[in-house]
């Protein structure tokens, strides 16, 4: 469980930190009854949570072999917990759904709605052009929630997440962009959440431009401290910077048609350029696990 945080508004308290304080974390165990039980309950978790699971995240989480991690999968098939989904977008070939057991399952664990919906064929219902960005994030995620401080080992970095489809169905204001997750970074400092964002394709101006207004909205609510920008490749991350730069000067000298005002202010510019983090350590081991 993480610590209890606050916000500056209230409501946003109360609902981000039902989600921080569901246990993500993979801990293991002392036998194999716990370790079964423990990996059991993480899989089915997070497949819900995120929505699709695959053989390399399960590898990559549990330190197994992908046939160990195919063993552990098809045995939650054969229980009714997940649902198998043979696609050629997933590295794997292959992705895992909850089944209407698992969503009930994952229900009790998070002590909260587990929405489902079946589909006829399962396929139906997984949307295949974000099959890849969503196991990265996926990935990423669980990869940042189980991070230790290098000065102190026993300190995890960062705290409790939550997932795209639960800010999704929290933020619905339509100045806020649905970022793919987000995470509780633990520092000295405080407690801030950071948003996290996954690319693995170019944007153009136009695109960044409105993704930058909906940030910046974001960050002067408070929602959100940090953006870290998460690619599998350093060019994308490079052309991210690029474009940024270029708009943190050029949208201050665009007006509102609606407010007659510029679209941002120096400030403004200054709070995105200090909030907006690129994180490249994570490219080569993205683009080695789901690209190569």
């Amino acid at each position: 469980m993480t610590s209890s945080i606050t916000f500056s508004n209230t409501n946003w308290n109360t609902q981000f930190q039902r989600y921080f304080d569901i246990a993500i974390r993979y801990e293991g165990g002392v036998n194999n009854n716990q370790i079964g039980k423990a990996r059991l309950n993480i899989t089915v978790l997070l497949t819900a949570r995120f929505g699709l699971t695959s053989p390399t995240i399960i590898s990559a989480l549990y330190q197994i072999s992908k046939r160990q991690a195919l063993e552990h999968l098809n045995k939650l098939v054969k229980r009714k917990l997940l649902i198998l989904v043979e696609t050629h977008r997933s590295m794997d070939g292959r992705i895992y759904i909850v089944d209407f057991s698992g969503a009930k399952f994952a229900q009790e664990l998070m002590a909260m709605p587990v929405p489902f919906r079946r589909f006829s064929p399962p396929e139906r219902g997984v949307n295949q052009n974000t099959i890849m960005h969503d196991l990265m994030n996926t990935y990423i995620l669980l990869k940042m929630a189980h991070e230790v401080s290098r000065a102190t080992p026993e300190h995890y970095v960062y705290g409790g997440l939550m997932t795209e489809r639960e800010f999704k169905k929290l933020m619905t204001q339509t100045d806020t962009r649905t970022v793919d997750g987000l995470i509780l970074e633990q520092i000295q400092e405080g407690n801030c959440i950071v948003a996290i964002e996954i690319e693995n394709s170019f944007k153009t101006k136009a695109q960044r431009s409105s993704i930058l207004l909906r940030y910046l909205s974001a960050l002067k609510a408070n929602i959100y401290g940090k953006v870290f920008m998460i690619s599998q490749s350093y060019e994308i991350l490079d052309d991210i910077r690029r474009l940024h730069s270029q708009l943190y000067t050029e949208l201050t000298q665009v007006r509102s048609q609606q407010t007659k005002q510029p679209l941002m202010t120096s400030r403004d510019a200054d709070l995105l350029e200090g909030a907006i983090v690129y994180r490249t350590k994570y490219c080569d081991e993205l683009r080695q696990l789901f690209y190569e």
